[in-house]
């Protein structure tokens, strides 16, 4: 009898500290700095956002106002405006030091690229596209740092992607006289499967948007970018049906 009053109190006990460590890990204010943080070191540009809103119903979170600044060297300034980022969470991953998301949505409202003179392109030189080139150029003791870092580091999966660019406006300012363009991106509900990390995401967007700009002269460079990330428009998703509704909403605001 004491035996199963034993097993009892200490299972209540670790359900309730499993409960909250969860609550720990998913609180707002610790996933807006955990999110701020990884974002700001994976692109190598400074990041902020607005308000972190949980969503218990759909297992994940929803990230408002976020904006990616420009990479270092650029005019300060917004790169990516995204008013908003739907997450669902794969909970019971996050004990194997794998973060799997089931799914993740954002609205692209407007990317601004800009061309300044010795540098190229803003968004060609956010570190996911400028990771391979530094990897091949870091010295022996750096290399070894970034093996223990993804080493200990979680394993980042991403099951479905889903997002919306609205426009892109390109200011070039590599030639004499200063160049304005406006693009309106129209791209809704671009859909991509099986993500390895988050980094990735980053060249899949600069890819559609580069596309839509139409320059061409970097069209054998996307492909290698893009590589295996092939969009699937067979698969049906609840999901992207939630998603475009709460675009839709979200930019009708």
């Amino acid at each position: 009898m004491f035996k199963g009053l034993f097993k009892f109190i200490f299972g209540l006990i670790r359900l309730a500290f499993f409960l909250v460590l969860l609550m720990f890990i998913f609180h707002t204010w610790v996933i807006k700095q955990a999110i701020t943080f990884s974002l700001s070191h994976q692109l190598g540009a400074n990041v902020s956002i607005q308000s972190v809103k949980m969503d218990w119903k759909n297992t994940g979170f929803e990230v408002q106002g976020l904006e990616i600044g420009n990479p270092d060297g650029f005019p300060r300034g917004i790169l990516a405006d995204i008013p908003l980022v739907i997450v669902s969470v794969d909970f019971p991953g996050i004990f194997k030091r794998i973060l799997r998301l089931k799914a993740l949505g954002f609205d692209l409202r407007e990317l601004q690229v800009m061309n300044a003179p010795k540098k190229g392109l803003n968004i060609l030189t956010l570190k996911p596209l400028r990771k391979a080139d530094e990897e091949r150029s870091a010295s022996p003791s750096k290399e070894a740092v970034r093996k223990q870092i993804r080493k200990y580091a979680p394993k980042v999966m991403i099951d479905e992607l889903i997002f919306s660019i609205g426009n892109i406006s390109y200011v070039d300012m590599s030639g004499p006289v200063l160049k304005q363009n406006r693009y309106r991106a129209g791209i809704r509900g671009a859909t991509y499967y099986d993500i390895r990390g988050t980094e990735d995401v980053t060249v899949i967007v600069v890819t559609e948007a580069l596309k839509k700009m139409g320059f061409s002269y970097l069209e054998s460079q996307l492909q290698k970018l893009q590589g295996r990330y092939v969009s699937s428009g067979s698969k049906q998703s609840n999901f992207l049906s939630r998603v475009l509704a709460i675009f839709d909403g979200n930019s009708s605001s």
